[in-house]
């Protein structure tokens, strides 16, 4: 199975397109170049965020050599309404993926406003003749079918407008669904899946903070504060460009000053045209402050999100690369931590946790309801076999193969 999934951010689009092989995913090819036109979250200049997703996307077309239109879109968690709705239909028989697939319409056919745009919509538990609970009823001879799901919901004005901008690049959405749930897939392990835990996306101009009970989306919210304001404090203090002030906090600054080496100096120039010295140590202090005003806001908006005692918390971004970031997250938060650590080739690095982690959780989606589906067609994906690349010392090639012949 191949995938292409989508992440317009407000910093930079990000695509990665995945091969599924043997219950492994590798990326046969990602992209991440800076976005125009979309601002924490909602599209300012349409022409602009065209523009640069036609460029994002001619980058993977000339790498794979092939033409992508298939591909999922990750969503931010803007204005998301959730609910748990139900529904009921009649099997007399076995229960198949096709009968898991009306149900879950049903559901969302009786109890959404035509006004709303169902995002993300996940069964938490099936249930059979005799009120018997069953997670997959797959198999299963029953009467009745009856589903409980979480189902998020967003204005279909908004949605739209993203959907507009994919089309006008020349892309067909398939699905979509809220990053963060992406960013819970590429992250989750078998204890996070039992519990109830919060997941945090510290983007560039926003963060996402979100509410998972065993491994399932409930409710979420967005802080209007990200790693933005950094770059601002880096340039105000030291009197330096905008793009100086970035390099230094991904290049040269870490997360905790705790980490920091006072006798480490880089040398920039101001906006005076000055050569100016910046001490480490002096300079994460800067970044540490900022950080710990994100971390508090987020505790605050999960006491707001639930009363409930949370087990576990997931942080995902590209700031949570710097160095003593979990140190930071040590001090406000006293559950189990999990750092996102993006180890697969092609994408290692925490911007890319959504678009890889969407991919997993459509498959998964796709093989829960026995669909098969892939976003090449066979004529394409034997095009891709036919030039060999030089992606690693692992031979994609060689996987395409077994994937061509299962």
């Amino acid at each position: 199975m191949i995938y292409t999934s989508v992440d317009l951010g407000s910093h930079s689009i990000k695509i990665v397109v995945a091969l599924k092989n043997n219950d492994k995913f590798y990326v046969l090819a990602s992209t991440n170049i800076k976005s125009k036109g979309i601002k924490k979250g909602y599209i300012k200049d349409k022409e602009l965020l065209v523009e640069d997703l036609k460029e994002a996307i001619s980058n993977i077309n000339k790498y794979l050599d092939v033409e992508i239109k298939d591909v999922l879109l990750n969503f931010p968690l803007q204005d998301a309404n959730s609910s748990i709705e139900t529904a009921d239909i009649n099997v007399s028989g076995v229960v198949s993926g096709n009968h898991i697939k009306e149900v879950i319409n049903k559901a969302v056919r009786e109890n959404i406003p035509n006004n709303l745009e169902v995002v993300y919509i996940e069964p938490i538990v099936f249930e059979l003749d005799g009120g018997v609970q069953i997670i997959d009823p797959k198999g299963k001879e029953t009467e009745s079918l009856n589903v409980r799901c979480a189902v998020a919901t967003v204005e279909k004005e908004m949605l739209y407008g993203y959907l507009e901008v994919l089309h006008e690049a020349g892309l067909e959405v398939i699905d979509v669904n809220y990053a963060v749930v992406g960013d819970y897939f590429e992250s989750k392990n078998h204890d996070t899946d039992m519990r109830l835990g919060v997941l945090v996306n510290i983007g560039y101009g926003k963060t996402e903070v979100s509410i998972f009970n065993k491994g399932i989306f409930l409710r979420g919210t967005t802080i209007l504060i990200g790693s933005s304001k950094i770059d601002k404090d880096i340039s105000y203090v030291y009197k330096i460009d905008r793009k100086y002030a970035t390099s230094l906090k991904e290049n040269f600054a870490v997360a905790s000053s705790k980490y920091a080496d006072s006798n480490d100096i880089s040398e920039v120039i101001n906006l005076s045209g000055e050569e100016i010295k910046i001490n480490q140590l002096e300079l994460s202090q800067v970044v540490e402050a900022r950080l710990v005003e994100i971390i508090k806001n987020v505790k605050n908006e999960v006491n707001n999100l639930t009363n409930r005692e949370i087990n576990y918390i997931i942080v995902t971004g590209g700031i949570t690369n710097l160095v003593g970031f979990p140190y930071l997250l040590d001090r406000e938060f006293n559950c189990d931590k999990v750092i996102t650590n993006m180890l697969t080739l092609g994408v290692r690095s925490n911007i890319y946790s959504a678009c890889l982690g969407f991919i997993k959780y459509y498959d998964a989606k796709m093989r829960f309801r026995d669909i098969k589906y892939t976003m090449l067609s066979d004529e394409q994906i034997k095009k891709l076999t036919s030039k060999k690349k030089e992606v690693s010392n692992d031979s994609l090639i060689d996987e395409f193969k077994a994937y061509l012949e299962s």
